[in-house]
């Protein structure tokens, strides 16, 4: 009766606020089909709502800047509309440290789309943007995060994959949007009980490692061996790469049932390290929600399907939407709550559970469905976004609560937004007809390459001979520390000892009353030899 009661009391909360002052928000124009896509918190304490607006076939993308109390600031439409067949569907936004975004997309000329990345400033002006174009295939960008070093770290479905896989790759950008490496994962070369897979979300841990989260076929034989006996089934898996971008571990899920199905979507980890993966249990048609557990080397250390009870006669099914976590290990999710009328896209539904996928309490809203979304904020609240209305009358829905899923309270504190930009910033279309499409990729080094070529520092001097001010020009130091360059003489004596910070890629010194002849300048990082050169002083 209890547990009953509970999640009574939180679907009346939910009708009670509609006729209050609830922290819900609607966005959108009638007679337009808008979707949400994903959303984040500013640097202002304000909210980006990533969506995008007639979904199909002139699809554009959508920024919707708020306040603290979800009022829209301004809105930044992505893409020139009146363009039949032209696709600019965004999926993942990420704050930069420079208080701008930086957004993937699936970009393109048709409905198939290929992997679009674009950098917006503070003002939210477009710095710069690039497309990955392969020939028939879809393909799109899944999930971007800025690293440490202010370059990006890119997830993508579909990139330059045959019949099976390899499907999911990374991309690593510098900071100026550069290609450093593209590396595939959970290839079937590597892994070879692999026949098919697809990524689903990623998670950058506070050491840069990468945990990504998905599902394959995996098989008892090896996948192309032929054999008739290759019973390949669908499975949660998750694959980690360590901040080398070195695949550590594919792991796929199995069940006690070895006959059972499973799909894993969206990740996040704990503070214990390990990574909490919403997932769905695919052998019965219900699609029950599952949570599964991978320690840090790859062993699943727990599944539990969640028992949520029922609203009248709606049920809870289908991936738990980005699971988080808030500061008191309080686990949050977003579910569909569904009927026999209503499978997809049902009803939204937020609910908490442990850990161990116990369930504590749930709150449905009577209009809004999937697709939908869920962050923690700064503040230690929940906010989500979702979509209410359907056919072409659909709009967006932001939605606040406190950790008892009540709807937060208005702020009334005044607070200053954007203040990163000089100018006051107003709704604004960017057109994206002049992004860079980069078609041939061969030159694009893999991983081991990219790295190999950064182990070094080259070093030139400048000029040579040199009979006063003699300049070393040096590549790649950003990538090292404790640097220095060393000066000797033909015998070997040492002259002269240039530190170098990292990232500094020129020094110097006068070589005016060194004797005329030959020397040698040794670049060192920590005591290793990273490069060397020779010059001559008139």
């Amino acid at each position: 009766m209890r547990i009953f009661f509970l999640i009574q009391f939180s679907l009346l909360i939910c009708l009670n606020n509609l006729f209050g002052q609830p922290w819900e928000k609607t966005y959108g124009n009638a007679g337009r089909f808008d979707v949400f896509q994903n959303l984040t918190e500013s640097y202002d304490s304000g909210f980006l709502v990533l969506g995008a607006t007639d979904y199909f076939p002139d699809t554009r993308g959508l920024i919707i800047k708020t306040d603290l109390n979800g009022n829209i600031l301004y809105q930044i439409q992505l893409g020139i509309e009146n363009i039949n067949d032209e696709l600019n569907l965004p999926f993942s936004i990420d704050n930069t440290e420079d208080g701008g975004s930086i957004i993937c997309t699936a970009q393109g000329s048709s409905y198939l789309g290929d992997i679009g990345v674009l950098k917006l400033d503070a003002c939210g002006n477009l710095e710069w943007c690039k497309v990955f174009r392969t020939d028939d295939d879809p393909d799109w960008g899944v999930e971007i995060s800025q690293l440490n070093d202010g370059g990006y770290i890119l997830l993508t479905m579909g990139y330059d994959y045959t019949f099976n896989n390899p499907r999911i790759h990374l991309f690593r950008f510098n900071e100026a949007g550069e290609v450093l490496w593209i590396e595939p994962y959970a290839t079937t070369v590597n892994n070879p009980y692999i026949s098919y897979n697809d990524p689903y979300d990623l998670v950058v841990t506070p050491e840069e490692d990468f945990f990504i989260s998905g599902f394959c076929y995996w098989c008892d034989e090896p996948a192309g061996t032929g054999g008739v006996n290759n019973d390949c089934r669908l499975k949660a898996m998750g694959i980690y790469a360590d901040s080398s971008r070195q695949e550590e571990w594919v792991s796929a899920y199995e069940a006690t049932d070895t006959l059972s199905y499973s799909m894993g979507g969206w990740a996040t980890q704990k503070s214990n390290r390990n990574f909490y993966i919403g997932a769905i249990e695919r052998s019965t048609a219900s699609y029950p929600p599952m949570l599964l557990v991978i320690d840090s080397l790859g062993n699943f250390v727990h599944d539990s399907l969640p028992q949520f009870p029922m609203v009248g006669n709606k049920w809870v099914e289908g991936f738990m939407v980005n699971p988080s976590f808030n500061s008191d290990g309080q686990l949050f999710t977003n579910i569909l709550y569904a009927d026999s009328t209503n499978f997809y896209p049902g009803w939204f539904g937020l609910h908490e559970l442990d850990s161990l996928g116990g369930w504590h309490n749930s709150f449905i809203h009577p209009t809004a469905h999937s697709p939908y979304g869920l962050i923690v904020t700064s503040d230690d609240k929940l906010l989500s976004g979702a979509v209410v209305g359907s056919e072409l009358n659909q709009d967006i829905i932001l939605m606040k609560f406190n950790t008892n899923l009540e709807y937060d309270s208005i702020y009334t504190a005044p607070r200053e937004y954007d203040y990163l930009c000089p100018d006051p910033i107003v709704s604004k279309t960017i057109d994206l007809s002049s992004c860079e499409v980069i078609v041939d990729v061969k030159d694009i080094p893999t991983r081991k390459e990219y790295e190999a070529r950064i182990s070094l520092i080259p070093i030139t001097p400048a000029p040579n001979p040199a009979s006063g001010n003699l300049r070393f020009l040096l590549e790649n130091t950003e990538y090292h520390t404790k640097i220095r360059v060393v000066c000797y003489d033909i015998q070997g004596r040492q002259m002269a000892e240039l530190p170098v910070n990292s990232g500094i890629h020129e020094t110097g010194l006068d070589v005016s009353r060194w004797r005329p002849g030959m020397y040698m300048a040794v670049v060192y990082a920590g005591n290793k030899q990273m490069g060397k050169t020779r010059f001559v002083v008139e």
